[in-house]
């Protein structure tokens, strides 16, 4: 994607040249081609030399013809893969956060629709376009050397009024292509929106209110393509009545006039009026400058401000350290989603190595906001996390962290693809291994294709139970020495979640596991329970000492055992859990 005098890339100036030797050879080929109607004119037969100019401009001009599309239509894959390749690795650096504040919709917009846009400005339309302009200084040359200096000089005047009025119009409507990315966009994330939430609206009735927001966006954006339409055509009606009609009538008057005093042949007074058709080529393309070109350079905007997102400190070098060894230690932490209000205040934690840590809490305390600053995705605003060495910042924390979250995120690939994200190089038994590890190993025998089996679109060949505990199996097999665990048996049946509970418990000791959970019946599973509330650690300590605590955590289990007793009482089986 190299570029070239600033703003064209080394393709895009292999286009114009192929254009303008294309030009070249049609003005060569009119040229000839008056020369030897005058031959006829006269009486005369053209001789070898005549034939083989014509022949070699035909080839000439076949060859670049042919050469430009395939040019443009390869140089338009590379940009599309790279645009959308670089968009990704900068959504990745970012982090989900700052991608969420930047608008999900608005950013797979723009990966697909600006890409497009971009790509389509860059190869199919600014080579091309550039020719174009070039095309009437070459016509003038050619004009000058071989038919007559006079002629040449006088069609410069129409033709630099052409630049004039493009450049007019364009400060008049540059606005326009503005509006209707914007109109877009809007489209492309409510369209996103409906589609997560597709369940929530049948449930709730909300399918016919989803439906005219849909539509009140796509009419926002015909409006937008309708203003662009009409502008467009106003511009190519002015163009036309000017410019063109200008041109030609002033090449047919001087061709006359020109042929009528001798100072040239009726050949090349012919010759004349056709290369100043040639010279229309800018006309050819301002109806797309208004559109094709102005769209684009607006997606180009837009994809700048975009890479202007600052990266995410995640992204940065990770510091070497060693955290199956050491333990992992809080101080004075606070984070804020908006640099105000605080979702943490004042952390003070520790988690020993090979230590199963709980934290619970009522929604909204700061349980998973303290899970995202353990995985790096969330950087704090204050206090530090080290390991009893050295400080960690989000890079370091993300590379010595897996995480399993609350609804488990799989790929329509394989079952391998799916598995080697967090662990490239790991094997076929290693994949195996840890597939049996989380108990799936009966459910791995029963596929056809075994570890290339497809799970289809965000795992939809899967139940739920089986995506939660591939993804539990996707972070066992990235050997990081903290696990975190966001509500990751929340939504699964009792079969599941024990099947998960005992591969957890079958961890090695030097796995620390810290997990956020609401069901009070898991605790049993773990040795330090944290109680967090409002963004503050209330209760923190061995689950033992803290069952017999007077606090939060005693009172929710209290709590519990009473609506136990309530159900056993009426008959019904004791559920065994409770949510904190």
């Amino acid at each position: 994607m190299r570029r070239l005098f600033g703003i064209l890339s080394a393709t895009t100036v292999m286009v114009v040249a192929l254009r303008i030797f294309a030009a070249a050879a049609t003005a060569g080929l009119v040229i000839l081609l008056g020369q030897g109607f005058d031959l006829f004119y006269r009486g005369e037969s053209p001789d070898t030399r005549w034939y083989i100019g014509v022949a070699g401009e035909l080839l000439a001009l076949a060859l670049s013809t042919f050469l430009v599309p395939v040019v443009i239509a390869h140089d338009s894959q590379q940009l599309t893969a790279y645009h959308r390749s670089k968009l990704l690795k900068h959504y990745l650096s970012i982090g989900p956060l700052a991608v969420r504040r930047a608008g999900e919709g608005e950013l797979v917009h723009s990966a697909m629709d600006l890409v497009e846009r971009s790509v389509k400005f860059r190869s199919s339309f600014l080579g091309p376009a550039s020719a174009a302009v070039a095309t009437p200084v070459l016509i003038l040359v050619f004009i000058a050397l071989f038919i007559d200096p006079l002629s040449a000089i006088l069609l410069l005047i129409p033709t630099a009024l052409v630049p004039v009025i493009v450049l007019g119009f364009q400060k008049r409507y540059g606005g326009s292509a503005g509006e209707y990315r914007r109109a877009q966009g809007i489209l492309s994330a409510t369209f996103l929106d409906a589609l997560r939430s597709l369940n929530m609206l049948k449930l709730n009735g909300g399918s016919s209110w989803m439906g005219e927001t849909i539509g009140s966006a796509t009419e926002r954006v015909r409006q937008q393509v309708m203003k662009l339409l009409a502008r467009n055509q106003l511009i190519l009606l002015v163009i036309d009545s000017s410019f063109a009609v200008l041109l030609l009538a002033s090449s047919a008057a001087l061709a006359w006039w020109r042929t009528s005093s001798g100072a040239m042949s009726p050949g090349l007074g012919f010759a004349l009026i056709i290369l100043s058709y040639l010279m229309l080529a800018p006309v050819n393309y301002v109806g797309s400058f208004f559109y094709i070109g102005m769209t684009g350079r607006a997606a180009e905007k837009k994809l700048a401000e975009i890479q202007d997102i600052p990266m995410h400190p995640s992204m940065a070098n990770p510091l070497t350290v060693n955290l199956s060894q050491n333990g992992l230690f809080i101080e004075d932490l606070c984070a804020s989603y908006n640099n105000a209000d605080l979702a943490l205040n004042k952390i003070n934690l520790q988690f020993p190595v090979g230590s199963r840590t709980a934290i619970v809490g009522p929604s909204g305390s700061g349980k998973s906001t303290l899970i995202r600053v353990l995985q790096g995705q969330l950087q704090s605003s204050a206090g530090i996390i080290h390991d009893g060495r050295q400080a960690m910042g989000p890079a370091t924390l993300k590379a010595n962290t897996a995480v399993v979250e609350q609804q488990a995120t799989l790929f329509g690939v394989s079952l391998a693809a799916n598995l080697r994200l967090g662990a490239p190089n790991a094997t076929d038994e290693q994949l195996r291994a840890v597939i049996s590890q989380v108990r799936m190993d009966s459910w791995l025998a029963d596929q056809p294709l075994g570890l290339d089996q497809p799970l289809g679109e965000g795992g939809a060949r899967l139940s739920g139970g089986q995506a939660q505990r591939l993804a539990l199996a996707r972070a066992l097999l990235a050997q990081r020495p903290v696990l975190l665990l966001d509500e990751p048996t929340s939504a699964l049946d009792v079969h599941s979640e024990a099947d998960i509970r005992q591969s957890l418990r079958e961890l090695g000791s030097s796995t620390t596991i810290i997990t956020v959970t609401h069901r009070l019946g898991l605790l049993a599973d773990f040795d330090y329970v944290v109680v967090m509330d409002q963004g503050r650690v209330i209760q923190s300590g061995p689950r033992e000492q803290l069952v017999n605590q007077d606090g939060y955590l005693k009172g929710a289990l209290n709590d519990l055992s009473q609506r136990t007793a309530q159900l056993q009482a009426s008959g019904l089986r004791a559920l065994g859990e409770g949510k904190a």
